[in-house]
């Protein structure tokens, strides 16, 4: 068994306004900051060996917040990898608006159902996308338009085999602060839980869930 503690992300501008974020750079809001302290208050006593976190400003801030709080000597590595889910289209609209636009079922399967691939970005959405420095040096990544919750999962696999499983194989204490579908992802490829029962779990910001990995090699290529 291993260290892991995942944790999403504090409150962020598109959470209070139940909007659909993916990979939209949008900040924590001031009770989104202070869910990031109080989680710090929460594993003072923890001494983790590394802290990583995607590249989008919300994650990024709440590991920043989560480091400087609990005083850990160490600076959280970012990962584009760990962003949260691309919802394509649906970026930025209102749930509400998702729904009337598209009806309540198949909003519902995109954002519950494994294969369920909203439509893609626009053009213009994706040339910024792929104009932005965080993903520059990865061609892959800028190419994303939209994904499944299954393609979050295979998009994570390399994450979880080349770069967490084997500090925790070392017997490192690693921290995660992503997004909600990236760690249920990350549930599911550290654990070997089928994909669709990870999908089920409700993970509150910023509330910090451990996980005892599986670090049987042949987990690694689930």
């Amino acid at each position: 068994m291993s260290n892991l503690v995942l944790l999403r992300h504090g409150e962020s501008t598109a959470n209070a306004e139940d909007v659909f974020a993916g990979w939209l750079d949008v900040p924590l809001t001031a009770r989104g900051r202070a869910e990031a302290r109080r989680a710090a208050a929460e594993l003072a006593g923890l001494a983790p060996d590394a802290v990583h976190t995607s590249v989008l400003s919300r994650a990024v801030e709440t590991a920043r917040l989560l480091v400087e709080e609990a005083r850990w000597p160490l600076s959280p590595s970012a990962y584009w990898r760990l962003n949260e889910r691309h919802y394509g289209a649906l970026q930025g609209l209102a749930k509400a608006d998702a729904r009337a636009r598209f009806g309540e079922a198949e909003v519902q399967s995109w954002r519950r159902g494994i294969d369920g691939r909203p439509p893609k970005t626009d053009d213009a959405a994706l040339s910024a996308q792929r104009a932005d420095p965080r993903y520059a040096a990865y061609p892959e990544a800028a190419a994303i338009s939209a994904e499944s919750l299954a393609d979050v999962a295979v998009r994570m696999a390399p994450y979880w085999r080349h770069i967490l499983a084997p500090e925790l194989r070392r017997g490192r204490t690693v921290v995660v602060v992503s997004h909600g579908n990236a760690l249920r992802a990350l549930m599911h490829l550290s654990t070997g839980v089928p994909l669709e029962e990870a999908t089920q779990r409700e993970l509150r910001t910023a509330a910090p869930v451990a996980v005892r990995a599986q670090l049987d090699p042949r987990m690694e290529n689930v």
